[in-house]
């Protein structure tokens, strides 16, 4: 009886032994997945519904830890050098004409227009500036005539040489009608206004309700007084109160607010 009762307990431990091994290998075959994938209706959810749950919460909670994303800053913008307004120096609006900076014979503006009330021809590119400039002096009851806008090489010639002829010396005659090549007119980006028209202008024109409103509000449309009373040692040109240009509404405010020529104030951005 002994005998048989050791000989059962090694038979099971031996089966106990190989069933248990056997069941590992199974387990770590797939048996489980196997499994799973017989399910039915009736038993529950199918393996690929369960994977799409389980992949469904991982992806909300995912989003959920993820930080919304910052907005980039803007970048700063850079403060013009010596709080200079930021312009273009290399722009039309600011050609520098004078003895020093000459234009070829050859030179006219990219496309000229006559304004339509005084037929004065100016660069294109001013003609809405101008004519709002002149309607608003208008609208104040003031009298405005437009005259001497674009002038070709040509005319500046005949002018200069008219004013020599009239007794003046070529030193003299150069302060008053510029010498061909040297005028702002031939830019067709400036434009002499007065009260009426007159054939011969002196600086008496600055004591005209004309003048005086131009002057105080040219820097609104964008012109400035290109000559003034006290720069002829920089313009070399004399004063001219009927003289007004085109440099735009920034550049305009500047100079007019700080009493400059243009030569001055393209000067600052070379001194920045």
């Amino acid at each position: 009886m002994k005998g048989n009762l050791g000989f059962r307990v090694i038979f099971s431990v031996i089966f106990l032994a190989v069933f248990g091994v056997y069941s590992m290998k199974h387990f770590s075959s797939g048996w489980f997945s196997e499994d799973v994938a017989s399910w039915g209706p009736a038993g529950g959810l199918k393996p690929e519904e369960v994977q799409s749950i389980d992949m469904s919460q991982d992806v909300a909670a995912a989003q959920e830890q993820q930080p919304e994303p910052e907005e980039p800053s803007p970048e700063p913008t850079e403060e013009p050098a010596n709080g200079l307004p930021q312009v273009d120096l290399t722009s039309w609006e600011l050609m520098l004409v004078n003895t020093e900076n000459t234009l070829d014979e050859s030179y006219e503006p990219p496309e000229i227009v006559k304004l339509s009330d005084s037929q004065c021809p100016v660069d294109s590119r001013i003609a809405d500036a101008l004519t709002a400039f002149a309607e608003a002096a208008q609208a104040e009851g003031l009298p405005v005539y437009l005259s001497s806008g674009y002038r070709p090489y040509s005319e500046q010639q005949y002018l200069y040489q008219r004013k020599i002829g009239q007794g003046y010396s070529a030193e003299e005659a150069a302060k008053i009608v510029a010498v061909p090549g040297t005028s702002e007119h031939q830019t067709g980006l400036c434009c002499d206004i007065t009260d009426y028209y007159r054939e011969m202008k002196d600086s008496s024109l600055e004591d005209t309700a004309t003048y005086q409103w131009m002057k105080e509000h040219c820097q609104e449309y964008g012109f400035i007084v290109r000559y003034p009373n006290d720069k002829q040692d920089i313009t070399k040109i004399i004063y001219e109160p009927w003289h007004f240009r085109y440099v735009g509404v920034e550049a305009a405010t500047y100079i007019m607010e700080n009493n400059l020529c243009l030569e001055e104030f393209l000067a600052l951005y070379e001194q920045a």
